[in-house]
This record gives C-alpha cells, structure tokens and sequence, in this order.
C-alpha cells in the first residue's frame, strides 16, 4: 500500500507537469466545455419567448450549464486511445515490466492533469458567481462533501470505461471508434445536452439508473441543489455500482487480452 501510495504521488505529479507543460492541449479541452454554455443560450432563448419550462427558471439554467461546463471537464477522461495507442505501438510492453498494474499509470496521470484544471478553473467559476446574479449554488457542508465525493466517483467511472473500452483493442483497431459511439450515447443520456428532468419519464428514468447520468448529470444536480438526501444516496450508491461492475469488467478482459498480446515494444 505504501509503495502504491508513492507511485501515485510521482504519477500525478509528473501529470500535473504535462499539463503545465503543454497547456495548447489544455485549452484545446476547455473548449469542449463551451458546448453546454451554448445549450444554455439555446434554453434561455426558449424561455424569453415561451416562458420557464416546468419547475425550471431562467436561473435554473444558467446554474445547471455552468456547473456541467465546469463537472464535465473535471471528470471526463478519454483513456481509450492511451490504451489502443500503446497496445498497437507494443509501449504496453514496457509497463508489464513494472510492478504496479497500468490501470494505475492512467488513472494517476489523468488525476494529475484534473488537479491543473481545478486550479484553472475554480477562480473563474468564483468570478462567475459574483458577476451573475442569477448564477448560485445552494452547497451545506455536507452537500460539498456528497458532491466531491460524487466527482471522484464520476472521474474513475469515467476513466474505467475508457479502458475498458480500450482493452478491445487486444483484438480489434475500432476499440476507439466503439468507444465514441458509446461516448455520442452518453451525452443525451448523462444530461450534458439537457437535463434529464426535462424529459418524459419514459426516457428519463431508465436514464438515470445508467452509468452515464453518474459521469455528469448527478454532480450538477447536486451542486445546483436539485437532488434531495434520498437521490444523493441513491445516486452515490449507483455510482458504486458502476465504478465497480467495469471494475470487474476491465480485469476480466485484461486476463483475456493479455494472454493474446502478442508485442515487443517499440
């Protein structure tokens, strides 16, 4: 346990650096961000000429999008094409020779880089709530808890099903291509276009028992105030769930895949 603590200290140090280092990527991804700020015009648009939607204000949105601007980028993590880049190129080779599993590798790094955008982000984010009237988050000390908690979660269960994912990449080149068509289903289904309240009950209640509703719809319900004590604990339970299920995913197709991985190394 100990050695593993210090593996990730260096990891996500060495993350952080990388995201210093090549801050172009980093504002690359902020841009992604600047999606749900455009559906949020698009939502305030709608309730200037028709009027609030169904226990949604004006207000109501432009707490909702941005905080799924700013949870969207600290919890999305795109593993798969580390993963198929290094197991085609046979780097994968150099992390078997290591005692930690590269699961590790991956996921502290990515920590690393999430820390920078916290520290670039948060000022802003400040800056926001005391420009906007409109724009609060209603968070009790326990709430902050829930939703840091919640963040964690959607950060690993991102990142696991990136690599699971990537783990098709043992037998097939469209480990990549697969993962974005999941990914595409995902933002209709997570609440990064729309929240999921905003749907017919059909759509919306299947919706929130995916894993995709606990990567981003979940910590900005939270944050804005929508979830009451009995979603927080529900919502925090299925991400437990979710974490774990490609948890255990992720290691079966590991076995699998490694007893065909067949490269040297570059």
């Amino acid at each position: 346990m100990n050695r593993l603590v210090r593996s990730y200290a260096a990891l996500i140090r060495m993350g952080l650096a990388e995201a210093v280092a090549y801050r172009a990527q980093v504002i690359i991804g902020l841009t992604l961000a600047l999606v749900p700020l455009i559906m949020m015009a698009v939502w305030l648009a709608v309730v200037d000429q028709v009027g609030p939607a169904t226990g949604w204000q004006r207000a109501d949105f432009i707490a909702y999008y941005v905080g799924a601007a700013m949870i969207y980028q600290f919890t999305i993590s795109f593993t798969v094409w580390e993963w198929q880049h290094e197991i085609r190129n046979g780097d994968l080779s150099s992390r078997l020779l290591k005692p930690l599993d590269p699961f590790h590798f991956y996921l502290s790094r990515r920590l690393g880089r999430k820390i920078f955008d916290v520290l670039l982000l948060t000022p802003v984010v400040i800056l926001a709530t005391l420009l906007v009237p409109e724009l609060s988050f209603p968070l009790t000390p326990t709430r902050f808890a829930a939703l840091v908690i919640s963040l964690l979660g959607a950060f690993l269960l991102s990142t696991l099903m990136g690599t699971v994912f990537g783990m098709i990449a043992f037998w097939s080149t469209q480990s990549a291509n697969l993962y974005l068509l999941w990914f595409g289903i995902g933002q209709f289904l997570s609440g990064w276009i729309a929240p999921l309240a905003l749907f017919p009950d059909w759509f919306s209640q299947p919706a929130y028992l995916l894993p995709f509703h606990s990567t981003l719809g979940f910590p900005v319900e939270i944050l804005i105030g929508r979830a009451d004590d009995q979603a927080i604990v529900m919502g925090l339970l299925l991400s437990i769930f979710w974490n774990v299920a490609f948890a255990v995913l992720y290691r079966l197709l590991w076995r699998r895949g490694l007893a065909r991985y067949e490269a040297v190394g570059s």
